[in-house]
């Protein structure tokens, strides 16, 4: 499979060092944990501020998270969790671990100089940026933040459409370029994982907007299946089984919470005859029970409570808040 190997061999050495500096800096916008923190974050921002992060037009499943906690709270505007934002990042990032593994193609072996005007302090992780190891395609950084950066500009209401896409488009086209800058990617990796991650992101929003469940039970499902996938191709390698604890956590927090937020205030006459004719979703319980058996399983299989345990807690933050906001009608 050609990637480019011949444009970066011709673009190594000629990269100046304030252009090296620049890329490492940008690159760390497209890191893991980045990525996870600002989705954290704008899920709970969106929660506060009374928008789920759905698309302008609702669909039956929209809809019906919409009616479940009006319900709760008639008279005044609901709040539902934007939460599995969350999950579909954590879907992604779990895809993309999944697909290296199936594919097994090699990092460049080229190293980018060191800078001279990089402080000292600073070296480790420089070095650390640019001699990584693991398999290169499709780029994880250029997949994590196209999902990520082009889910915000979709779901969050500021500014403009074009505005947002905009500023969407130049963060994940400066992310992939300094990928290629730092020689840890090849151009058809970072190619590669921009496809891959508007593919997967186009797939899941439609799989969302027809699910027969809520968003949350659906983006958080569809996370933990695609780590549980990524765990076997890598053999529990590669952050699979953080990916893994982190969504079944989240889908055990959110499957346990989830009713309560149509009990979150007293009914009245019509609600409670409303109620009565619209059943509690059974399937609650049910992916409850399945996402903590699936935790049990993973941490009797990794055999290291250490491994799982701190991934599903932070599972568990990221439903718990959202829903405590959720519960105080705007």
């Amino acid at each position: 499979m050609y990637r480019g190997g011949g444009l970066l061999e011709s673009l190594h050495g000629s990269v100046p060092e304030w252009l090296l500096l620049a890329a490492a800096l940008v690159t760390r916008f497209g890191d893991v944990w980045v990525l996870l923190s600002i989705t954290i974050a704008a899920s709970w921002l969106l929660t506060w501020r009374g928008n789920d992060g759905g698309s302008g037009h609702r669909t039956s499943t929209a809809g019906r998270e919409h009616a479940a906690v009006s319900d709760a709270t008639p008279g005044l505007t609901p709040r539902v969790p934007a939460v599995w934002l969350v999950g579909v990042v954590v879907g992604g990032l779990a895809a993309m671990t999944a697909l290296k593994y199936l594919f097994v193609l090699p990092r460049p072996e080229l190293v980018a100089a060191t800078p001279a005007a990089l402080p000292a302090a600073l070296e480790p992780t420089y070095i650390s940026t640019v001699t990584l190891g693991g398999y290169g395609f499709p780029s994880g950084h250029a997949l994590g933040a196209t999902v990520a950066y082009g889910l915000l500009a979709l779901t969050v209401r500021t500014g403009t459409r074009r505005v947002r896409f905009a500023a969407a488009g130049v963060f994940i086209l400066a992310i992939s370029l300094s990928r290629v800058v730092l020689a840890v990617h090849y151009p058809g990796d970072i190619v590669a994982g921009i496809v891959l991650g508007v593919v997967y992101l186009a797939a899941v929003l439609w799989l969302l907007e027809r699910s027969p469940f809520d968003r949350t039970t659906t983006a958080f499902a569809l996370a933990l299946g695609l780590a549980l996938l990524a765990m076997v191709a890598s053999g529990s390698a590669g952050r699979s089984v953080t990916y893994a604890a982190l969504a079944a956590g989240a889908l055990a927090a959110w499957s346990i919470a989830r009713p309560q937020l149509r009990s979150s205030s007293p009914p009245s006459s019509t609600t409670a005859s409303r109620s009565r004719s619209t059943p509690q979703p059974a399937y609650h319980t049910e992916s409850a029970t399945v996402a903590l058996a699936l935790l049990a399983g993973i941490t009797a299989l990794e055999g290291s409570v250490e491994a799982v345990v701190p991934a599903a807690a932070l599972g568990v933050l990221v439903v718990v808040p959202a829903v405590a906001v959720a519960r105080r009608p705007s």
